[in-house]
C-alpha cells in the first residue's frame, strides 16, 4: 500500500509499525493454523467412508489389502483425536518383517500400536520390499510439519547380517525411500533384538550404543566394544548378587562375534539425509509366560528412551513446503522492505537537504548576482519535484518515506517571494515606464520610425496583461517578451544574463497560468493610453491583416499540400528532379477557386473584424473600416496571391536536378526530359501553368455574344479582327515569364523574345541527345567528344555550345525570382551533359598545357631569380616572350585554345558565362592573371621596362643618402625633396645593379643593399618594408646600419631591439604598381593543370551565382 499510494498512505512510523506486525502475525499464525486445517479435515464428510463394516469389504487380492489398509488407517485417525494420543512421539518401525512381527505382533495386525511413551507405526512393504508408497503418504497427510519423530530399524540379531556392497544396502534404499515420501528425514536408530528375557520390566536396564554425526564402520566398532565392556564388568559385579539380568551378560558375549559385523552393516545404513543416532539392544517377548500381568514387547523402557532422544535431537524437513516458502517469501519481502526503508530513507534525507540548501541560499544571499543563481538553484529543485510528483518518483526514494509533495509545496513559497523581487518587479517597472511613453506619443505626427516603435508596443502591452491576467497568459510568447524587458543590478556579463533571463522566465511562463494569484496589479490609466495610442497607430491595416490571418485559417486541411509526386501526376520524377519541400493546400489554385475567393469576397462584405483582446479588453468591439468594400477585396487578394506567388517561387527554387556520373546516364536523363508523354519536367510546368492561371477572370457565354453583336453592327473595317488578349489575371507579374515559356495563349506576344519557349527548348534537348548517341555509340567516341569540347573551348559553334548557350538564355529570361527553377531544368541537364563529353578534352588541354607551355617555362626559367633564389637571373626578352599581350606564349594558348570559356574582363582572366560545366583550376586562375597584369603594365610600349618616381624622405641622423639603379643615381643630402624619374631596367645595361650609399653624423660613408644582374632592384625592394599610401604611391624602408658605431651606439640598439636609422623612399608608377608588381614572381610556379578533374575522372561543377542566391532566397 505504501509503494503503490506514497505520501497518500499513513505517516511513516505507522506504516512501520504496520509491515512489522504483519510480518509477525504470519510467523506466528503458521501452528495455529496448519493445527485448524487438520481439525477441518477430520471433521469432513468424506471420513464416514472409513467408518463402515470392514467385514463387509474384506475380499480377495489385493483389494482386500487396500481395504484393510484404508481401516487401519481410519482407526488410526480416530485414535489421533485423543490428545494423550496426539501429543505422543510417533516412531516409524521398520526392518525385518519377522523380527517385527515376533517382537511387536499387536504392530503387525493394527498398522499402529499405542504404548505408554510412543505411538508406533508400521512400516508396511510390498512383495519388493520397497515401503508401501500409499501407506507413508497416508501418514505424511496425518502430520505433514514432522510426519514421525523416529525410524526404527528392527534387526534379528540371531541371523548373519548381509554385507552388500556400497550403494546396494536394502535398508538404506527403502530408509531414503521413506525419507523422500515423507518429505521429512527423521533420526534413524536400530533396534537389535535377539533372546528372551522373562525378567523384562518398564525399570529394566537399557542398553544403548549412541553413535556420533556420519560415524563409520570403525566407530560404530569401537562404541560396541565399549559398550561389551561396560557389560562384561557390571556381569562380574552382579556375580554375588541374585542374577536378576541375565540377558546382560549374555548379550556381552554375544558381542564379541556380532560387534564388527553390525558395525559394518550399520555404518552401510549412512548415506545422504540417512542418519543413525544410537543401536539399542533388546530382548523378544517371553512366549511361556501365561500370566496376563508379565510385560509384553510393549512395555519395553526402550520406547521412553527412543522417543526421548528423538525429542532432543529432531529430523529436519527435506524439499520445498509450502509454509515453508510462504514464510521465506514473508520474511524476504520483510527484508527487502526494511532494505527499501533504509535506502528510501536516506535518498529522501539527501534530497531534502538539497532542497533545504536551496531554500536557505535564497534567503540568505545578500549579492544581486548570487540571488539570481540561488533562485534558479531553487527553481531547479522545484521542476525536479514537480517532475516527480506529476510522473512517478524513483523507486529507492519510496517504500512509505516519500514527501515530494509536502517538498513541493514548501519550495514554492520562497520561490513565489524571491521570483517577485527578482524578476516581476523589475519587468513590470519596465513595462509601466513603456506604457507611459506609448500613451504620451502624438498620433497625429508619426513618421515610420515613429510607427514601428509604437507598434512593437503591441508587444509589450500583451505581455503587462499577460501578467495581470494569468488566465490570457501564452507561455511560448511571454517567455520570449519577458527577457528583453528584464533589467537587473546584478554584476554580470550579458551573455551570462541573457542565459538567466531566458531560463527564469521560461519556467516563470509555464507556471503563471496555473498560479493566478502571482498576478500583479495593473494601472488602468496606462493601458487605457496604450491601447488608444495603438489603435490610432494599427487603424485599417489591423483590421485588413486579421481578416487575412482569418480567411486562411478558416481553409483548414481542406486542400492537400503539393508535393512534386503530386505536381507530376502520371510521370515519375525520380531520376531526373527531386524536393523535399511542399506548398501549403491554401496557395492553390483550387483552394483559391473553391473557398479563399468567396471567403475573400463574403469578408469584404461584412467589414468586421474579431476582437484583439490586447487592444480591446474583454470586449468584442468591431472595427471601424476605413476602406471600402472593393478596396478591402483587393488589397486581401493582393495580399494572397503575393504569398501565393512566393510560396511556388520558393518551392520552384528548391528542386534539384539529380546528378549523372557518366555519358549514358546524362543521355538518359536528356531523353526522359524531352519525352511528350512522361517527362517529369513537363507534366511540372503544365501544372505551374495551371496554377499560375489563379484569379483570372473568365468571360461568360452571354458577355461573348454581346460583343460579338456590337462588332457586327458597328462595321468598323473589314480587316479581320486581330487577336485579343487573354484576360489578365493577378498573377501575371509574378508568374508571366513562366507563362510566356510554357506558350500560354495571350502570353506569347507580351514582351521578351518570341523565339523563347518550352517547346524549342525541348527540341534542342532532343536535338543534342541524338547527337551524343552517335558518339557514344560510334568507333571513336572520345575523339569526337573530344573535338565537341575543343570546339565549344575554342568558341565555335557546336550542338553543344548552341545549346547550352540557349538554356542559359532561357533560365535569364525567367528572372531572378524563378533563377533557381531556370538552373535546375534549363541549364543544369545541359551543363550535366557538357561534364560528359568536356572530360576527354579537359585531360588533352591539362597534357597540352604541360607539354608546350610549362615545359617551356621550366627549361627557360628553372633555376632563375626571381622565381627560384638563386644568383642566376632569368632573361628579360624571353619572360617577354611568355607574358606579351598580343602574341606571347600563354596569350596565344588562351586565345586558341581556350577562347569560348576563358574571357578576357580588363586584364583579368575570367570564366566565360558559357562554360557550365568546367572548372578552372583556381592556381592555374591566379597565376595567369598575374602574369597578365605584368604583360599588359611592362610590355606597354613593346619593350619590358617600367617607369616610376622615387622622392627620398628626410631622416634624423642621416646627412647624405645616394642610390643607385643600373646607373641612374639619386643623391640626397637632407635638401628639399623632389621627384626623381627612373626606369627599369635601364636603356644602358651595361652596369645593371643597385646600390644605397648612406653618410650619418657620426660615422662616414656606408653602403648596404648591393646587388647586381638585371633584377638588382627586386631583390633590393625585397628586403625593404613596404606600407601603401594611395593607389599609386608606395612607401618603402631600409634598415640602415652604420659599419662603425660606438660602445654607446651598440648599448643603445642592443636596449631597443631596433636598426638605429631608416632610409625611407616614396614611389608613385605610371600604371599599376609598377615595379612592385614583379614580387609575386618570387618562387613563382606554373600549375600542373587547367582544370579541375574529380574522383572518379568527374568533373568539378559550381553552380551559378544566380543559382545560389536563389537557393539562398535572395533576388
Amino acid at each position: 500500500m505504501a509503494y503503490f499510494h506514497g505520501t497518500g498512505s499513513e505517516p511513516a512510523w505507522k506504516q512501520m509499525e504496520l509491515v512489522a506486525l504483519i510480518g509477525l502475525a504470519a510467523v506466528l499464525l503458521r501452528g495455529p493454523i496448519a493445527a485448524a486445517w487438520k481439525t477441518v479435515a477430520s471433521r469432513s464428510n468424506e471420513r464416514k467412508r472409513h467408518q463402515r463394516d470392514p467385514a463387509a469389504r474384506v475380499g480377495k487380492g489385493a483389494g482386500s489389502k487396500i481395504n484393510l489398509a484404508a481401516l487401519q488407517y481410519a482407526n488410526l485417525k480416530l485414535a489421533l483425536r485423543e490428545h494423550r494420543c496426539r501429543r505422543l512421539p510417533r516412531l516409524l518401525v521398520t526392518g525385518n518383517d519377522a523380527a517385527v512381527s515376533r517382537l511387536l505382533p499387536e504392530l503387525e495386525e493394527a498398522g499402529w500400536f499405542d504404548t505408554c511413551d510412543a505411538l508406533l507405526l508400521s512400516s508396511k512393504t510390498s512383495n519388493e520390499g520397497q515401503p508401501d508408497t500409499a501407506w507413508l503418504k497416508r501418514l505424511y497427510k496425518l502430520r505433514r510439519r514432522r510426519p514421525v519423530d523416529a525410524v526404527i530399524v528392527v534387526t534379528d540379531g540371531a541371523a548373519d547380517l548381509p554385507m552388500p556392497r556400497r550403494g546396494t544396502h536394502p535398508y538404506s534404499i527403502r530408509l531414503a525411500r521413506i525419507i523422500e515420501i515423507l518429505r521429512y528425514a527423521a533420526p534413524v536408530y536400530v533396534v537389535d533384538v535377539a533372546g528372551m528375557d522373562p525378567t523384562v520390566s518398564s525399570d529394566a536396564p537399557i542398553i544403548v550404543c549412541a553413535l556420533p554425526n556420519q560415524a563409520d564402520a570403525s566407530a560404530i566398532e569401537e562404541a560396541l566394544l565399549l559398550l561389551r565392556n561396560q557389560l562384561a564388568r557390571r556381569g562380574l559385579d552382579q556375580l554375588t548378587q541374585e542374577d536378576r539380568y541375565p540377558y546382560q551378560a549374555r548379550l556381552s558375549q554375544r558381542f564379541d562375534t556380532r560387534s564388527k559385523a553390525l558395525a559394518k552393516w550399520t555404518a552401510g545404513l549412512i548415506a545422504g539425509q540417512i542418519a543413525v543416532r544410537g543401536i539399542a539392544f533388546a530382548p523378544y517377548p517371553s512366549g511361556t509366560s501365561t500370566k496376563p500381568e508379565m510385560p509384553g514387547s510393549a512395555d519395553l523402557p526402550h520406547w521412553r528412551y527412543l522417543s526421548e532422544a528423538a525429542r532432543r535431537q529432531p529430523g529436519k524437513r527435506i524439499g520445498w513446503h509450502p509454509m515453508t516458502v510462504c514464510v521465506g517469501f514473508a520474511l524476504v519481502a520483510v527484508g527487502l522492505w526494511f532494505a527499501g526503508m533504509l535506502a528510501s530513507g536516506w535518498f529522501n534525507s539527501r534530497d531534502v537537504y538539497a532542497a533545504q540548501q536551496a531554500v536557505t541560499e535564497i534567503g540568505s544571499a545578500r549579492n544581486p548576482a548570487t540571488r539570481l543563481h540561488a533562485l534558479l538553484a531553487l527553481q531547479q529543485q522545484i521542476e525536479r519535484y514537480e517532475y516527480r510528483t506529476q510522473q512517478h518518483a524513483p523507486l529507492l526514494t519510496r517504500f512509505g518515506l516519500n514527501r515530494d509533495a509536502d517538498v513541493l509545496a514548501a519550495l514554492w513559497q520562497p520561490y513565489v517571494k524571491a521570483s517577485r523581487e527578482l524578476l516581476v518587479t523589475p519587468v513590470q517597472q519596465n513595462l509601466e515606464a513603456t506604457l507611459v511613453d506609448l500613451g504620451q506619443l502624438q498620433t497625429t505626427t508619426l513618421d515610420d520610425k515613429t510607427s514601428q516603435w509604437a507598434l512593437s508596443g503591441r508587444d509589450d502591452l500583451k505581455a503587462y496583461l499577460m501578467l495581470a491576467y494569468p488566465e490570457r497568459t501564452e507561455a511560448d510568447f511571454l517567455a520570449g517578451r519577458l527577457p528583453h524587458d528584464w533589467s537587473t543590478e546584478a554584476r554580470i556579463t550579458p551573455g551570462e544574463k541573457q542565459a538567466l533571463a531566458e531560463r527564469l522566465f521560461k519556467f516563470y511562463a509555464q507556471h503563471l497560468k496555473a498560479n493566478p494569484d502571482w498576478k500583479i496589479e495593473p494601472r488602468p490609466e496606462l493601458v487605457a493610453g496604450a491601447r488608444q495610442t495603438l489603435l490610432a497607430v494599427i487603424g485599417a491595416r489591423s483590421a485588413q491583416e486579421t481578416l487575412y490571418r482569418g480567411i486562411l485559417n478558416g481553409a483548414g486541411n481542406k486542400y492537400p499540400d503539393l508535393t512534386l509526386p503530386s505536381l507530376t501526376a502520371g510521370t515519375d520524377a525520380r531520376g531526373l528532379l527531386r524536393s523535399a519541400a511542399a506548398v501549403p493546400g491554401v496557395f492553390t489554385r483550387q483552394a483559391y477557386e473553391g473557398y479563399v475567393a468567396d471567403a475573400i469576397d463574403a469578408a469584404a462584405t461584412r467589414r468586421d473584424v474579431a476582437a484583439d483582446w490586447v487592444l480591446t479588453g474583454s470586449q468584442v468591439a468591431a472595427v471601424t473600416a476605413t476602406k471600402s468594400a472593393d478596396e478591402l477585396r483587393a488589397a486581401l487578394t493582393e495580399q494572397y496571391f503575393a504569398e501565393y506567388a512566393a510560396h511556388w517561387q520558393d518551392f520552384m527554387n528548391s528542386l534539384q536536378w539529380e546528378s549523372a556520373a557518366t555519358l549514358p546516364a546524362a543521355i538518359d536523363q536528356l531523353k526522359l526530359l524531352a519525352d511528350a508523354r512522361q517527362s517529369p519536367a513537363i507534366a511540372l510546368m503544365k501544372s505551374l501553368a495551371y496554377q499560375g492561371g489563379a484569379g483570372v477572370q473568365k468571360t461568360s457565354l452571354s458577355d461573348t455574344l454581346v460583343n460579338k453583336a456590337k462588332d457586327i453592327l458597328g462595321k468598323k473595317d473589314d480587316a479581320p479582327n486581330s487577336a485579343k488578349a487573354a484576360p489578365a489575371g493577378p498573377l501575371d507579374a509574378a508568374f508571366g515569364p513562366v507563362l510566356r515559356l510554357a506558350g500560354q495563349p495571350g502570353q506569347a506576344g507580351q514582351g521578351g523574345n518570341n523565339d523563347l519557349s518550352l517547346q524549342r527548348y525541348l527540341d534542342r534537348i532532343t536535338a543534342l541527345r541524338l547527337r551524343l548517341q552517335q558518339v557514344s555509340i560510334g568507333a571513336d567516341a572520345d575523339d569526337q567528344a573530344r573535338q565537341m569540347a575543343q570546339a565549344m573551348f575554342q568558341g565555335k559553334s557546336s550542338d553543344l555550345a548552341d545549346t547550352q548557350a540557349y538554356a542559359q538564355l532561357v533560365a535569364a529570361s525567367l528572372g531572378a525570382e524563378w533563377a533557381g527553377m531556370g538552373e535546375t531544368l534549363f541549364v543544369r541537364p545541359v551543363a550535366q551533359a557538357t561534364q560528359a563529353i568536356v572530360l576527354p578534352a579537359q585531360a588533352s588541354l591539362n597534357d597540352v598545357w604541360q607539354r608546350f607551355i610549362m615545359a617551356e617555362w621550366n627549361r627557360i626559367f628553372a633555376g632563375r631569380y626571381p622565381f627560384a633564389n638563386t644568383t642566376n637571373d632569368a632573361s628579360l626578352p624571353e619572360l617577354a616572350q611568355f607574358l606579351r599581350p598580343q602574341g606571347g606564349t600563354i596569350q596565344t594558348f588562351l586565345a586558341t585554345q581556350l577562347a569560348g570559356v576563358l574571357e578576357l574582363q580588363g586584364d583579368q582572366w575570367m570564366p566565360a558565362a558559357g562554360a557550365r560545366g568546367i572548372t578552372f583550376d583556381p592556381e592555374f586562375l591566379k597565376t595567369i592573371n598575374i602574369l597578365q597584369r605584368i604583360g599588359a603594365h611592362m610590355l606597354v610600349q613593346g619593350d619590358p621596362q617600367y617607369r616610376f618616381e622615387l622622392k627620398p624622405i628626410a631622416t634624423p641622423g642621416l646627412t647624405d643618402t645616394k642610390l643607385t639603379i643600373d646607373g641612374q643615381k639619386l643623391h640626397y643630402y637632407n635638401q628639399r625633396e623632389t621627384w626623381n624619374r627612373m626606369t627599369w631596367p635601364a636603356s644602358n645595361l651595361q652596369d645593371p645593379g643597385t646600390l644605397l650609399q648612406w653618410q650619418t653624423e657620426k660615422a662616414g660613408t656606408n653602403k648596404n643593399y648591393e646587388y647586381g644582374g638585371r633584377f638588382a632592384l627586386l631583390r633590393m625592394i625585397g628586403h625593404g618594408h613596404i606600407v601603401p599610401i594611395d593607389s599609386a604611391t608606395v612607401q618603402i624602408t631600409w634598415p640602415a646600419v652604420p659599419d662603425t658605431r660606438g660602445p654607446l651606439e651598440e648599448s643603445t640598439d642592443a636596449q631597443s631591439g631596433k636598426a638605429p636609422y631608416e632610409i625611407r623612399f616614396l614611389m608613385r608608377s605610371e600604371a599599376g604598381q609598377g615595379v612592385l608588381e614583379l614580387l609575386p614572381l618570387r618562387g613563382l610556379k606554373l600549375p600542373q593543370r587547367v582544370f579541375l578533374v574529380g574522383k572518379g575522372g568527374a568533373a568539378v561543377d559550381v553552380p551559378s551565382p544566380a543559382a545560389r542566391n536563389a537557393k539562398r532566397g535572395g533576388v
